[in-house]
Formats: structure tokens, C-alpha cells, sequence
């Protein structure tokens, strides 16, 4: 790998991570909506939780002014917790739409990858072994689709895990046809 700055497109920011002698087969970028959207389901468990924790740790402030010595403290402090976890579920779509200018994915004859370059770096592999399925939908009117290709490998709680793939890329076909080639190279 190499630490120049590549010009200004996905196949150039994919090149520059792959390593000794993979090959580039398909390179895109999200489209934003798309990739905001990626899971709704994340977003609205996010604000439910975030909710209850703001009406915790109001009546835990309430209890605590009429009696300092009520167990009101317990509820804050859990009412807290579920206003970080909530918050942090329910700004996933925004973190989504932010970050994706600077989202790129690719597929090379080894993996896939999803690669963010602001605002911080963060890099995601899935070897062939780990593309479960390959899977197409179509996403709006100008012939953008999201290609899934696997559930996120952490997170026990399924309800949570949200489905990975390319979001609102151009020419899903490619993009899928790349994956399933990468899928059907795993030598079982």
C-alpha cells in the first residue's frame, strides 16, 4: 500500500489499498440518499431508546428534588446510558449521508471492500468466504441499485445487524456480477 493522495474518483482511492497482485475488477461510490437510508429500522429502534432514556432521567431528576434520598440516581444513571446508546443508534443515518462523498467501494478478485477517507479512515474487507449471498434491488428512478452481499459481522442483537452491501451505486448489474464472481471463487 501507499500513502499518495489519488485523484478524486473511486477506482483511484480503491487502487491505492490494494495489496501485491490484486486486481481492480469493479470500483463505485454510494449515492447519498441511498446510503443514508441504508437502515431504517437502526434509526427509528435509536429514537425510541433515546426517548426513554430522556423521560428516565427526567423523572429521575424529579424524584431526586422532591426526595434527595430516592433511588432516582439508578434511573439517571440507566437514563444516560439509553440516551448515548439511543443517540448514537439514531445519528447512524446521518453519519451515513455525511460520510458518503468520501465512501468508496470496490471488488477485487480476493475481496470486497468499503473504504471511508474523511473524516476519518476506516477501511472494511470481506474475503469471498465472507460474501454470504449477492443480492440486487433497484433504488430510485436513475438506474442506481443497492448490491447486498452480507449481514455486519458484529452485534448480537439481530433485530440490529445491518445488511452490508454497496448502496446506490451506478450500474448495479456490474457491481453484482463482480460480487458473485468473487462469491462463487471460495473454494469450499
Amino acid at each position: 500500500m501507499t500513502d499518495t493522495a489519488p485523484a478524486d474518483n473511486p477506482e483511484d482511492y480503491i487502487r491505492v489499498q490494494l495489496v501485491d497482485d490484486e486486481t481492480l475488477i469493479w470500483a463505485g461510490q454510494p449515492d447519498r440518499a441511498a446510503f443514508a437510508s441504508s437502515n431504517p429500522f437502526r434509526s427509528v429502534f435509536g429514537r425510541v431508546v433515546l426517548i426513554i432514556g430522556a423521560v428516565m432521567v427526567y423523572m429521575a431528576l424529579d424524584a431526586m428534588a422532591v426526595n434527595p434520598r430516592s433511588p432516582g440516581a439508578f434511573g439517571l444513571l440507566f437514563g444516560i446510558v439509553f440516551i448515548i446508546f439511543g443517540g448514537g443508534l439514531a445519528l447512524k443515518n446521518f453519519e451515513n449521508w455525511w460520510c458518503a462523498p468520501s465512501t468508496y467501494y470496490g471488488v477485487t478478485d480476493k475481496r470486497a471492500i468499503i473504504l471511508r477517507v474523511k473524516p476519518w479512515f476506516k477501511i472494511q474487507n470481506f474475503g469471498n468466504h465472507q460474501i454470504a449471498f449477492v443480492a440486487s434491488e433497484p433504488y430510485g428512478n436513475e438506474g442506481l441499485g443497492n448490491v447486498l452481499f452480507a449481514n455486519e459481522p458484529f452485534g448480537r442483537m439481530r433485530a440490529l445487524r445491518a445488511a452490508v452491501g454497496f448502496w446506490g451505486v451506478a450500474n448495479p448489474d456490474v457491481a453484482k456480477d463482480s460480487l458473485q464472481l468473487l462469491k462463487d471463487s471460495f473454494e469450499y
